[in-house]
């Protein structure tokens, strides 16, 4: 089975897609708190596992995943934010977004970054996904561009391999 897809023996669900929701909420709480990612991951896997409602945590979630993605945003969130200030049109900065895109964001683009076992097509669906699950208007196209541009910098041969395999109308 490819790592980037492990789904629980007894449901079929994707633990790393869940594990990916739970970490941009994570995210989401470190950008607007002075907690330390270490906390927050504690507090998701001591008391928000299983918890109803949008906070919790899906038992059923890959915790090694979960706290892998937390942390690693924590650790290099100036360079995230200056791969996606990059990667925004013109006139367009980290401020303007809401803090949970930008935790969409940093998440996404920290994944893309650091998790080269995960496929970029993966990225790029799996928080377009996300994005999906607290917007309801274009912002889940907006993150598949975003992550597109990011990607195509930092995956290069991902992105050329899978532009040659793509059929051009003619």
């Amino acid at each position: 089975m490819n790592a980037a897809v492990r789904k629980s023996e007894s449901s079929g669900v994707n633990t790393r897609s869940l594990a990916r929701l739970s970490a941009v909420q994570a995210v989401f709480q470190l950008l607007q708190s002075d907690d330390k990612a270490s906390d927050v991951v504690d507090q998701f896997l001591k008391f928000r596992v299983a918890e109803g409602g949008d906070a919790g945590m899906p038992a059923e979630a890959d915790r090694t995943f979960f706290k892998s993605l937390v942390s690693g945003v924590e650790a290099d969130q100036p360079a995230l934010a200056a791969l996606i200030e990059g990667a925004l049109a013109s006139g367009w900065t980290m401020a303007r977004l809401d803090r949970l895109m930008r935790a969409v964001l940093m998440t996404g683009v920290h994944e893309m970054k650091a998790r080269r076992d995960v496929p970029a097509h993966v990225v790029l669906s799996e928080y377009a996904r996300v994005a999906g699950q607290f917007y309801e208007g274009n912002e889940p196209g907006f993150v598949t561009s975003l992550l597109d541009r990011v990607g195509r910098q930092l995956r290069p041969d991902e992105f050329t391999a899978r532009d040659a395999q793509t059929p051009k109308d003619g």
